[in-house]
Order: structure tokens, then sequence, then C-alpha cells
């Protein structure tokens, strides 16, 4: 079992991790297998103490008959009164044992119960909370796209690089400035590495967050504020096309190992991925990144969930609800320092957009503290990305994303695809 139990694991300077192998909620799950085990050791304890009552029987009967097979002298002497009394000693100590694995069982059990009725209070509670806020956000989502204030629809790609070789180095830190070069390019663009190996490839989606700006050509960038209404409102069903179309162009086949990063809005469309009946049904998601996205709303699906959120960044917090404690799904709060305004060759200080903690610099400085944190909860992704760059280098393969003109009069908005079990959607 995990050594001590303790809500809020990995207090590792400026970080807080909470959740993962090392959360509450797993720490809990180990809790129930230990009375599991405990009940049975009892079991096989009791078992012990009967076998050595039978064999106490049968020792007791020794010297009647050594006296009838052997007249003379066989009355039996010291040493068979010590093997008695270490027999007598046994069976108490496997007596005691038993009941004091049985006692120890029924106290864990009883307090296990006790939790367990407790959390499912509290977690009936937070998850209408969590309904609740997913509604009034859907229904947001949708009314701002069907009244025209926000544009969502259809998405084409226009290839740019096309398996040009690129380091990977399998880092959280790595993977962060891949985000931020993605962020640097036309706006509409993201990538898809292909890392691995020939054998065994591992692809990588890489996803911006909120953009301004058109990308070249008709048609509007699709990561743009309505990006944000498709997420919540659509499920990222049109990114979810968009993207599973690029993975094919980059060689994917089904059934791959997939990983998908996302910044901010990225990180809404990475989590709808993942769940989604398109690449989440076609493509083994073994691991989902995001960076200062709000992600509460959603519930985790197979894979390892790892998501960075700073304390000063409002952005994650726009939902209202923290991320859900499980086994595969960790959140890492962050409390370095906010880098401070750039200034221009006049003095004066550049615009930083949403805020300075929601920067993806800020959040580079917290990658870096978390691939050097030995907080057990961070080492499955961890784990995934060191097995994904074991080559050092990747495919690059990256498109520009647009959003194609809606025909005249026509809606975006429909009723969303039903996710799989398990998946990453929103609740309904």
């Amino acid at each position: 079992m995990t050594d001590g139990l303790r809500p809020v694991q990995g207090d590792d300077g400026p970080l807080t991790v909470r959740g993962g192998v090392g959360g509450i909620r797993f720490q809990w799950e180990e809790l129930d297998e230990a009375v599991r085990v405990l009940s049975l050791l009892a079991t096989d304890t009791g078992d012990v103490g009967v076998a050595l009552t039978f064999l106490d029987r049968d020792l007791g009967e020794l010297p009647w008959r050594i006296l009838h097979l052997h007249p003379p002298g066989g009355v039996a002497g010291p040493p068979y009164q010590a093997a008695l009394a270490h027999l007598d000693a046994a069976w108490t100590a496997a007596l005691d044992n038993g009941r004091a694995l049985s006692a120890t069982s029924d106290r864990l059990r009883a307090s296990l119960t006790a939790y367990h009725l407790a959390d499912m209070a509290a977690l009936a509670v937070t998850e209408a909370a969590r309904a609740r806020h997913a509604a009034t956000a859907r229904a947001l989502a949708r009314g701002a796209a069907r009244s025209g204030a926000l544009e969502v629809g259809p998405i084409g790609l226009r290839g740019r690089d096309a398996g040009t070789p690129v380091s990977f180095d399998g880092t959280v830190a790595g993977l962060l400035d891949r985000l931020a070069l993605v962020e640097t390019e036309d706006p509409g663009t993201f990538e898809v590495l292909r890392a691995g190996t020939a054998a065994d490839p591992v692809y990588v989606v890489v996803l911006p967050g909120t953009q301004e700006g058109r990308t070249r050509g008709p048609g509007s960038n699709p990561f743009d504020a309505g990006g944000v209404a498709e997420a919540f409102g659509e499920d990222s069903r049109f990114t979810d096309a968009a993207v599973l179309e690029a993975l094919e162009r980059a060689g994917a086949r089904d059934g791959d190992a997939l990983m998908v990063a996302g910044y901010s809005q990225g990180g809404l469309h990475a989590v709808n991925l993942a769940g989604s009946g398109g690449v989440g049904e076609r493509f083994d998601v073994q691991l989902v990144v995001t960076v200062g996205s709000p992600t509460g709303l959603h519930v985790a699906g197979q894979g390892e969930y790892l998501h960075l959120e700073h304390r000063d960044d409002a952005v994650p917090r726009l939902d209202a609800m923290a991320n859900a404690d499980g086994r595969h799904r960790t959140t890492v709060g962050l409390d370095t320092p906010v880098p401070g305004p750039a200034r221009g060759e006049d003095g004066s200080e550049e615009p930083q957009g949403l805020a300075p903690a929601h920067t993806l610099e800020n959040y580079a400085a917290g990658a870096r503290l978390v691939d050097a944190s030995d907080a057990p909860s961070l080492a499955p992704a961890s784990a995934l990305l060191a097995t994904a760059a074991a080559a050092g280098t990747a495919h690059r393969y990256s498109f520009t994303a647009t959003r194609r003109p809606a025909p005249e009069g026509a809606t975006s908005s429909r009723t969303p695809r039903g996710s799989r079990d398990g998946g990453s959607r929103l609740n309904p």
C-alpha cells in the first residue's frame, strides 16, 4: 500500500499534485484491496490453527503408541514434552494472530464503509453541480453559435510540413516547447508528430490555444473564440474530424498509440478527442496533457491524464469545477513566479493577452519542475513520454486548419454524438 494516507501528495516546492496513483482516491482503492487481503490472511491463519489442532491430537497419542509397540522403554522423554509445548505455543499464536487480523479487517472495513457513504454523498453533490455547469456551458455555447455571435462549423486542412525530422526529448517541458512552436506559426496551425519506432509508432497531436486572426485563404480560424463554443457545445466534433484526417495523412493506422496535448482551448479539444467516437475510438489514446485549460466539466477515459494549472491563471477556473481525482487523472497546481510583462524598444509594456500567468512561458517553467519531480502520480505520464521519445527525434506533419464557410441560412449546431462508456467529454 502507499506509505501514508493524505488527500494531496507531492508537495514539491511550488508544485501541488492531486490525483493519480498517489492521490486520495487511489489510496482508498488500495485500502479496499487491503481489507480483502487481510480477510484472506485471517481465514488462512484460522486454517493453520485447525491444522495445528489435529497435529496436537496426533502428537498426544504418541506415548500410548510408543508404550503399546515398545513396552520396555517406551515412555516419552523431555524432547516429547518440548514438542508439545512448542506446538501449543504455535496454536496459541495462530489463534491470536487470526483474531488480530480479523479484527483489523473489520475495523478497516467499517472505516471504509463510513468513508464511502460520506464520499457518495459528496460525489452526488459534486456531480449534480458538474451536470448543471455542463448544461449551462453547453446551452451558452450552442446559443452563441446559433445566434451567429460565434462561428462553428466543418474544418478543412492544408498540409504544410510532411515528415520533417524534429527533436523530441520525451519530457513535459519538451511537449510545451512543441506547443510554443505551434503558437508562433500561422493562425490555425497544429501538428502531428510521428514518434516511437517504425514497428511501434506513437503519434502526438499538438493543439494550440485560442487565437485571433484569419487563416490564409477563405474561411476563418477554427481555433478562434468559436472553437471554445465548439468544444463546449459540440464536443469538438469538427476538430475531431480534422484531427482524424491529419492523422491519416501522417500515416497513422487504427489502433496506433496516440498522445494529445493542448494549450488553453486546445486542452478542451484534447479531452474531447480522447473520448470521442472518432479519434478516441480508432486510436489507443495513452496520454492527454492539458495546459491552462478549464477541463473540470470533463470525465476521463482509460488513458493517463495530466493537467497543468497555475494558481494565478484564471482560465482553468472558468468552468467553476475542479478536475476529478482519479487513479489515471493527475492535476498539477503550479505556484511558480509569474514572469513580468515584456517591454518594447520604447520601454512600454507589451500586451500579454488574458494574463501573464496564462502564458506558455509561465507554464514552461512549471513543466521543468514537473519533469524534475519524483511525485508518484507524475511517473506514468513521464514514462509514456520517455518511451515515445526513445529515438530522440520525431517526424513532423503540420497542418493549417480553416473553418469552411457555412452555407447561407444553415446552422452548424446539432445534437452531439454519443460517447463511449468511460469517454472523456462534457457530462450531459
